[in-house]
């Protein structure tokens, strides 16, 4: 496969701001990772999958960027009295833990205080940082990227024996340890061996992703992971989870409250047996799970489940008191029957909803794909609402379809009567594989709709993703515009696609709420184009464990990546 470095224009020999060439350079970084998966060979669902898993991940606690420092560096104290070193040993060492580990480790260098300081201070390390050079490339490098990909991919070949060696140095305890950027086949002996050093140096807060080139990758990982019991965070991929029997029975994981499992080859005994044995767990993940699922939520702490880009056979929530949000995206089974509007294989997914008296969020169902069960009663098309068959607590529901499917639209209406204390309602309109949204809605199934009360009582905010300004899409705006009689806004995403013409949309898109009879009148429409591509993901998957911001919110994920990020 050919590879050709993207242009990069560099600016002018002028001097820049600090904070300019940190931006640059780490748009180059992203850029190389990009570059890189194409030059190691990955196929298109490789790098998709890949792509999902690391969109998933959360950042590690320091990073190589650091422009306030730079701009304090510039200024140093006329009298050159090194004040730092005069500072309290305790301050000293957190200052140390928040350093990328190469820089903290070059501190000992400094004198025989600083030599000791770095060896008791929590170690925080991350093998992206120890594959880069540290520094951001001045303005006359930025040009030269096909230079800077071979040589963090010659750095790659070092990242392991590097990795070894501070996992020895240091004899911690470690703070913060992510992997994400070594083969680990080629490294499996390193594994053992790593493991064994985090479990007695109490590693707080591990991600472990094996950097594999093909989806098939198989390397296990050791049943050593169980004895890393001061773990709070968790979160492994590309790897084949322990079996039960190779883990001790008492083993447990009872400081964990966050929990990621990506692309791992797991079966439902580990599955289960590893929910078990982490009774403090609040934020789970599960994303591209590469054997069929079953999820069962039966927790007395668990707050946030996503689940996301996976054959799943049933999601079902038992016991869950302090559930707030469930979560799912591109999730479907392994069985169904044939879609004659797109010619795809709808395979179904049941989604059971038992005690759960906190949940908040629910999303993105998809009718007729979700088999929908409220308590011991299952929603079909037309099923009269009940107080057994609600869920009283949501307040936010995400729903994708096709619009221009008659079989989904005749779902929604039961599946709105089931969450009548709805404010905030997503619509994410779909269209076919191919592309094709020319299927017409039968204006019937919305316009004798009975009344639901969700719209008529609760809606206040209406945001649809994806808008192509199909017939199907508009009769639906009207019928929610019309019914909503406390809606305060509606918000349009147009389609990436229609980027061209937006300015062209968003003036017949006024012009038809215009013609609407509003029953609000004084609902607004708010109308902008969708600032990523069509492939994006649903939701900031860090984000979503931030209790206090709208998970379904991703207008700033690629914008600013530390609004989505959990507090």
């Amino acid at each position: 496969m050919s590879f050709t470095p993207p242009l990069l224009h560099p600016p002018k020999p002028s001097p820049l701001p600090i904070r300019h060439i940190a931006a640059a350079a780490e748009a180059a970084m992203e850029s190389m990772e990009t570059n890189a998966l194409q030059v190691l060979g990955l196929d298109d669902n490789m790098r998709m999958v890949t792509k999902n898993v690391y969109s998933s991940l959360p950042d590690p606690p320091v990073s190589l960027h650091a422009p306030l420092a730079f701009a304090a560096a510039a200024w140093p104290p006329r009298d050159g009295v090194d004040r730092i070193s005069a500072l309290p040993v305790d301050i000293l060492r957190d200052i140390l833990s928040r350093l990328p580990a190469r820089d903290a480790a070059r501190t000992s260098a400094l004198s025989t205080r600083w030599r000791r300081l770095w060896r008791s201070a929590p170690l925080v390390l991350a093998d992206a940082h120890l594959k880069h050079t540290g520094r951001a490339p001045g303005p006359d490098e930025l040009d030269r990227t096909g230079g800077l990909l071979l040589r963090a991919m010659d750095g790659m070949r070092d990242v392991a024996r590097m990795v070894s060696s501070a996992l020895a140095a240091h004899p911690g305890p470690f703070r913060s340890v992510h992997i994400t950027c070594t083969p680990m086949d080629a490294h499996r002996s390193e594994l053992a061996l790593w493991l064994q050093l985090l479990a007695a140096r109490g590693v707080q807060e591990l991600v472990f992703v094996n950097r594999a080139s093909k989806f098939d990758t198989d390397v296990p990982f050791p049943a050593t992971l169980f004895r890393c019991s001061s773990l709070t965070r968790l979160y492994i991929g590309f790897l084949r989870f322990p079996a039960v029997a190779t883990v001790p029975r008492a083993a447990s994981f009872p400081h964990l409250r966050e929990l990621g499992l990506c692309s791992l080859i797991m079966g439902q005994r580990e599955l289960a047996f590893l929910l078990d044995r982490c009774p403090v767990l609040e934020n789970f993940e599960i994303v591209c799970h590469r054997e069929l699922l079953r999820l069962r939520v039966a927790s007395h702490s668990l707050r946030c489940v996503e689940v996301c880009m996976s054959i799943v056979e049933e999601i079902t929530v038992e016991h869950a008191a302090r559930l707030e949000r469930l979560m799912f995206w591109e999730t479907c089974g392994t069985g169904g029957v044939i879609d004659n509007v797109g010619g795809i294989i709808d395979m179904r997914t049941r989604v059971k909803i038992g005690h759960a008296p906190n949940l908040r969020v629910l999303g993105f169902l998809v009718p007729v794909m979700h088999e929908l069960s409220i308590g011991n009663t299952d929603i079909r098309a037309g099923t009269k609402p009940t107080r057994r068959t609600m869920v009283q607590s949501v307040q936010m529901l995400g729903i994708q379809l096709k619009l221009f499917d008659n079989n989904q639209v005749r779902m929604l209406p039961s599946f709105l009567r089931c969450f009548p204390s709805v404010e905030t309602l997503y619509i994410q309109s779909e269209t076919t594989l191919s592309g094709n949204t020319t299927g017409k809605l039968n204006p019937k199934l919305l316009q004798e709709t009975s009344p639901i009360e969700c719209l008529q009582k609760h809606i206040k905010n209406v945001i649809m993703r994806e808008f192509r300004m199909q017939r199907s899409e508009l009769d639906f705006l009207k019928f929610i515009a019309e019914r909503g009689q406390v809606l305060e806004k509606v918000v349009v995403v147009l389609t990436h696609t229609c980027s061209s013409s937006a300015d062209r949309l968003r003036a017949s898109l006024s012009t038809f709420m215009a013609s609407t009879r509003l029953a609000n009148e004084d609902c607004k429409l708010i109308v902008y184009e969708s600032p990523f591509p069509i492939d994006a993901t649903a939701w900031c998957f860090q984000g979503a464990f931030n209790m206090s911001k709208d998970p379904f919110d991703v207008s700033k994920c690629f914008k600013d990546g530390a609004s989505c990020r959990a507090d």
